[in-house]
């Protein structure tokens, strides 16, 4: 005589199976060869084009980008993906691919409307969002969806970087052109130290007014930290020329003269430090 424990087997034994094929899926190296397959002709393209070189170019290219990307969103999530953990592996893979999407739309529009400050932003956004896709996407074993992605779009980065320097380099040398006018309009000091005092006192107005006007000018991004280095070395001038004339209203002349050889120190680390970013009004050109 069967048992209800026996007639029960052959209907858990149906469930089970059933559930394991409603479970099932390709396997892993299946589903990343299908993916990065997709994935090739979109970071081809965007990869192929050429280094935009001012905002339209910058605009266009950043529009291919996005429409791709968000293709290749589209077809990774169409596809049958394996389960378990690797499901919830590349839904996070696909979303990062995704949020690529948002800086590239973001660039765009900034390009569109020439405005440097939000291009880099979304430059620096952009690096950033490719860099942690790319790092989800290869710890999978995708080569393609996301990997490749990061170089695709580097060179849409480096476009706007080179487009956001050349405006940098505009409004700063116009700054620093108009500071030397400023500065080259003080009169003389007379003989006196108070003289002296007051002509330094004149001159720091000019060049605390060009560093905060310079630290405005959006840095391109990636250059962030050469740029605050530039204008620390200007601090640091500033500063300097600031003890001369405290020590000229002293009457102290040796001591001036003193500060003066450190003075001299500061500005060629600050003239170096321009020239070598293009700055050339604002060092050994503008004095």
């Amino acid at each position: 005589m069967r048992t209800r424990f026996t007639l029960l087997l052959p209907a858990v034994a149906l469930a089970t199976g059933m559930a394991a094929c409603g479970a099932g899926g390709p396997s892993k190296s299946a589903f990343t060869k299908k993916a990065d397959a997709s994935c090739v002709a979109g970071n081809t393209a965007i990869s192929s084009a050429a280094k935009p070189t001012n905002d339209p170019q910058i605009a266009t290219a950043a529009g291919t980008a996005g429409t791709t990307i968000d293709g290749q969103v589209a077809a990774l999530r169409a596809m049958k993906t394996p389960g378990g953990n690797d499901k919830k592996q590349i839904d996070g893979i696909i979303g990062a691919i995704a949020d690529v999407g948002g800086p590239v739309k973001a660039l765009q529009d900034a390009a569109a409307k020439t405005d440097d400050a939000a291009m880099a932003k979304a430059a620096v956004d952009l690096q950033a969002k490719s860099d942690a896709a790319a790092t989800q996407a290869s710890a999978y074993g995708l080569t393609q969806c996301g990997t490749a992605l990061k170089p695709a779009v580097a060179n849409l980065f480096d476009g706007a970087k080179s487009v956001v320097k050349a405006s940098f380099v505009s409004k700063s040398q116009a700054l620093c052109r108009d500071a030397s006018r400023k500065s080259d309009a003080i009169a003389a000091p007379g003989t006196s130290a108070a003289s002296l005092g007051k002509y330094f006192d004149a001159q720091i107005a000019v060049y605390t007014k060009l560093v905060t006007d310079l630290r405005a000018v959006t840095a391109p991004p990636g250059d962030e930290a050469t740029v605050g280095d530039l204008t620390g070395a200007m601090d640091a001038l500033n500063a300097k020329v600031k003890e001369m004339s405290t020590a000229a209203k002293a009457n102290n002349l040796k001591l001036v003269a003193a500060l003066s050889d450190e003075a001299d120190v500061a500005n060629t680390a600050v003239n170096a430090k321009a020239d070598a970013y293009g700055l050339t009004v604002c060092g050994s050109v503008g004095g």
